[in-house]
């Protein structure tokens, strides 16, 4: 069983393994939390993991590392190795815990509400005090961790990590992302491809998420 954080319940705060922070250790694929990515049975996208369409599959891939057909300028074909990169996770659970344990490092109306979005931002943008184990060539990267996984990274710290129930990370419910055609309106699923068309009987349960989820990417946009 992998090493979990601890919690002093006279400080009220959490200790990381010392393994943790070891670049070696988070590095190795052997030592990420969930090998099978069982965290993730339940969500919408699990059928898709292994293939090569959606956020859980380019997840799987990016923390257990895969190879690529790619070509050259010159035309010519050859295999690119890309290396796991389990390490991503294991940062954003050092920023999550660097969070969890100072409050004051945030305003007080976000305490009890942190979510992957800001611990991921904070991790990318913020010089965190737990990164001095990283190789220079790492830690100099603009962006330390993929936003695009915060949903997935806060899934796997709740479950995996070893912190309480009370100091969990919010999460919401992931969707499938849904387009509509410009053309006949028919609601589609980006990753699926299913699609309803006004005839379908279950077009207006689906366009109402479709128009759901514009809302709220517009809120989102408009106001970060």
């Amino acid at each position: 069983m992998l090493p979990k954080l601890t919690f002093n319940s006279f400080s009220g705060g959490y200790y990381v393994p010392a393994v943790w922070l070891s670049w070696d250790w988070i590095n190795s694929f052997d030592n990420y939390p969930d090998p099978e990515h069982l965290v993730f049975k339940d969500e919408y996208d699990w059928e898709y993991k292994d293939g090569n369409k959606g956020v859980l599959a380019r997840y799987v891939r990016t923390m257990g590392g895969y190879t690529s057909d790619c070509i050259t300028t010159k035309g010519t074909a050859f295999v690119r190795n890309n290396p796991a990169k389990p390490y991503m996770y294991y940062l954003f659970a050092l920023a999550a815990i660097e969070l969890i344990n100072n409050p004051d490092l945030y305003r007080n109306e976000r305490h009890g509400s942190l979510n992957g979005s800001f611990v991921t931002n904070y991790a990318n943008s913020i010089h965190m005090n737990t990164l001095s184990f990283m190789p220079e060539k790492e830690s100099g990267k603009k962006y330390l961790i993929s936003t695009e996984f915060s949903a997935l990274f806060a899934r796997v710290f709740n479950v995996t990590s070893g912190v309480r129930a009370n100091d969990a990370l919010k999460i919401e419910k992931r969707e499938s992302k849904k387009g509509m055609c410009p053309n006949c309106e028919a609601v589609f699923e980006l990753l699926s491809g299913k699609f309803w068309t006004p005839k379908s009987p279950e077009y207006q349960k689906m366009l109402d998420k479709y128009v759901a989820q514009n809302r709220n990417r517009q809120n989102r946009d408009t106001h970060g």
